[in-house]
């Protein structure tokens, strides 16, 4: 019987990407704490074992169904399309979990949850799983999901509730991986490079971060029943993906029910006007 190990919402904002001293230089000298808060995560990591990662992609938008990406094997290199000065030519390499992937599609299907099991390995990849697998993976498979941009609440919540079942069915050790920040409101064009820097009184508007603030006490002392109930408003100030990638998540470990506590691997930090942090979330709680 499969088991999820280990969940975390991990930061994958491309500037983490960049060489030091290129990302030092547009960011005015400060240093984000996102790097080191891969290695602190990697050691959970090691700690949990887990032998297959989740990531839930909020770049990878689907539109009428859940979407995952089963294929055994992905290979090539990458360029984001967005930024490719900050991610050109990008190798990858690792092998999917397509017995993990059938699972969960056969999951969804005896409860009437529209998934697509796309089994080919030509489907465009993005970025969030692309920087994931970069700092965190060692030999752990890889199974990317979509995010679908006409789901609710619900719609999320009940993909997480196939994800739990779908693994339980296996032999899987399961890492979660929310990849996704929090607000995710832009600067202008005009602007946003003098907001690069990892302050977080750089995001876009007080309401945002307060609202970013919220959720993280929320999460650090796991009330993720409250996190879900705050979430009409907090969609109201767009976080990243429709915060779809922490909704699945929190989804697979229980919903509201869920209790696990948050622990920061990161500080909360600013990026072009976007909230970003690394919480890692204490399943065994």
């Amino acid at each position: 019987m499969g088991k999820i190990v280990a969940a975390a919402v991990v930061s994958h904002q491309p500037g983490i990407m960049l060489p030091t001293d290129l990302r030092l230089e547009i960011y005015g000298g400060a240093e984000t704490s996102l790097i080191a808060g891969f290695k602190e995560m990697r050691q959970a990591l090691d700690r949990a074992a887990p032998d297959t990662f989740i990531i839930f992609d909020t770049h990878w938008f689907t539109t009428i169904s859940h979407i995952l990406a089963g294929a055994p094997h992905y290979k090539g290199l990458y360029t984001s399309e967005e930024v490719p000065e900050f991610m050109s030519d990008i190798p990858y390499d690792y092998p999917g979990a397509p017995e993990l992937s059938a699972a969960i599609a056969k999951a969804g299907a005896a409860e009437g949850i529209r998934i697509v099991n796309y089994d080919k390995p030509n489907i465009p990849l993005h970025y969030p799983t692309i920087n994931l697998v970069h700092y965190l993976r060692k030999n752990e498979k890889i199974l990317s999901i979509g995010t679908c941009q006409s789901a609710q609440c619900h719609n999320f919540l009940d993909m997480g509730r196939a994800i739990a079942e779908g693994i339980a069915n296996t032999d899987c050790r399961v890492a979660l991986l929310a990849a996704g920040g929090m607000s995710h409101s832009f600067e202008p064009m005009d602007t946003i490079l003098a907001h690069m820097a990892p302050d977080p009184s750089l995001v876009v508007t007080a309401a945002a971060r307060d609202m970013d603030i919220e959720v993280l006490k929320r999460w650090d002392r796991g009330d993720h029943a409250g996190v879900i109930e705050l979430y009409p408003k907090y969609r109201e100030l767009n976080p990243e993906g429709f915060f779809g990638h922490y909704l699945m998540m929190v989804g697979a470990l229980g919903g509201a029910k869920c209790a696990a506590p948050g622990r920061r691997m990161s500080e909360y930090e600013n990026a072009a006007g976007t909230g970003q942090v690394h919480v890692w979330f204490d399943v065994a709680a």
